[in-house]
C-alpha cells in the first residue's frame, strides 16, 4: 500500500534558480514560497516528488524593494509553485520533472507564470539534510539544471516579477535550482517527513551564513519523534537543570503565562536538545549572543562557544538569577539559522 506523506514548508526548503551565459553576473529579481509538498515511496525505485499547496508569498524586485500582496503591476503573489512528474528512479533520484509557477483558478484554465525541465534530480545528505544540487553556480553551465524556461504574462496575469527575469536572461532558456530540505522523519530513499523553512527562487545564490542545526523551541515542542530520540542526552547535558525526560519534557511544553525562571529552562531545553542532535558545542556564537552571553558573564569575548552560553544559562538558572539574558540567550541561539535566512 503505497503511503503519502506531507512534507510541510515551513524554515529548510530553500530553492536558488540562477541563470548562467554572459549576464549572469547581474542579479535577478526573486520570489519567496512557502506551503506544502509531498513524497511517495511503494519501493526503493517506485515512487514521486511533488509539490503540494506550495505558493508565492513575496516577490524582490532589482531595485531592492518587495511586495507581499498583488497590486496593478503584480499578481504573482499566492499563484501555485508545483514540481510534477518527479519519480523514483532508485533511492533519491528522481526522473526529469517540470516546474511551474502557475494560477490554478484562472476562469479559462491554468496560466503558467514560470515552466522549466528540471533535469539531475539527485539529493544527497550530510545525516541532518538533504541537498539538490548543491554545488550550483550560475558560472558553471554543469550546475545549470532548469531548461526550457518559459515566461508568461498577460492583461489578466501581469507580472513585475516575470517582466524583470524575461528583460534579465532574455532569450536564455538555461537557469539552475538548488534545494536544502531539513527532514523530519524518513528519509528521501523512501518516505518522508520534512520542516522546509524557507523557499526562494533567485538568479545568483546569496552568501549566507552555513546553517548551523539550530531548532527552533517550537520545532522540538510539535516533533515528538525528533525529540523522543535525542531527549536522553539532552537531559544528560543539562548539567543537573533536568532530572529526567520527563522533566525536560515538561518544561518544554508549558502553555500560557509563564514566570520568567520557566521560561528561561523553557528555551534551555531547546537548546540541550539542539546540542544533542546538531548542533555542536564548539560552534562559535555571533555578535549578537556575544552581546547577550556578557551580560549574563562579562568575561567573554570574541570565540566564546555553544558550550559557554550553556554553561552561563545554566548557572543562571541554578541560581535564579539574570534569568531574562539567560532566556533571550537561548531564545536567540535556537532561533539563528531561521534568522539568518533572512525570514
Amino acid at each position: 500500500m503505497k503511503r503519502l506523506l506531507m512534507i510541510v514548508v515551513a524554515l529548510l526548503l530553500f530553492m536558488i534558480i540562477g541563470a548562467g551565459n554572459s549576464w549572469s553576473t547581474i542579479g535577478l529579481p526573486t520570489a519567496n514560497f512557502s506551503g506544502n509538498a509531498k513524497t511517495t515511496a511503494t519501493t526503493d525505485t517506485a515512487g514521486s516528488l511533488s509539490l503540494d499547496n506550495a505558493v508565492i508569498s513575496q516577490v524582490n524586485y532589482l531595485n531592492g524593494t518587495h511586495i507581499t500582496e498583488n497590486g496593478a503591476n503584480e499578481s504573482i503573489i499566492g499563484k501555485s509553485v508545483i514540481i510534477s512528474g518527479a519519480t523514483r528512479q532508485s533511492g533519491s533520484t528522481f526522473t526529469d520533472a517540470v516546474l511551474t509557477i502557475t494560477d490554478t483558478s484562472s476562469t479559462d484554465g491554468p496560466f503558467n507564470y514560470f515552466s522549466a525541465t528540471l533535469s539531475d534530480i539527485v539529493f544527497v545528505t550530510d545525516g541532518l539534510k538533504w541537498y539538490l544540487n548543491p554545488t550550483l553556480d550560475i558560472n558553471n553551465p554543469g550546475t545549470l539544471n532548469l531548461t526550457n524556461v518559459v515566461l508568461n504574462t498577460d492583461v489578466a496575469h501581469p507580472s513585475q516579477y516575470i517582466n524583470e527575469l524575461q528583460s534579465v536572461i532574455g532569450t536564455n532558456a538555461t537557469l539552475g535550482m538548488k534545494m536544502i530540505l531539513l527532514l523530519v522523519t524518513g528519509s528521501l530513499n523512501g518516505d518522508s517527513t520534512s520542516d522546509i523553512f524557507t523557499g526562494l527562487i533567485d538568479g545568483t545564490p546569496p552568501t549566507v551564513d552555513a546553517p548551523s542545526g539550530a531548532r527552533s523551541m517550537g520545532f522540538w515542542k510539535t516533533h515528538d519523534e525528533e525529540r523522543t530520540s535525542f531527549i536522553n542526552t539532552a537531559v544528560t547535558k543539562s548539567g543537573g537543570v533536568f532530572t529526567s525526560a520527563n522533566d525536560l519534557n515538561y518544561y518544554l511544553s508549558m502553555q500560557g503565562k509563564k514566570t520568567m525562571l520557566q521560561k528561561a529552562i523553557q528555551q534551555y531545553a531547546a537548546l540541550c536538545l539542539n546540542v544533542a542532535s546538531s548542533l555542536s558545542e564548539s560552534t562559535l556564537l555571533t555578535s549578537g549572543e556575544i552581546q547577550i552571553l556578557q551580560y549574563l558573564n562579562p568575561g567573554y569575548n570574541t570565540g566564546s562557544t555553544v558550550g559557554n552560553a550553556m554553561t552561563e544559562i545554566k548557572n543562571a538558572i541554578l541560581a535564579n538569577a539574570n534569568l531574562e539574558n539567560a532566556k533571550d540567550l537561548g531564545d536567540e541561539i535556537n532561533n539563528r539559522d531561521e534568522k539568518n535566512s533572512g525570514n
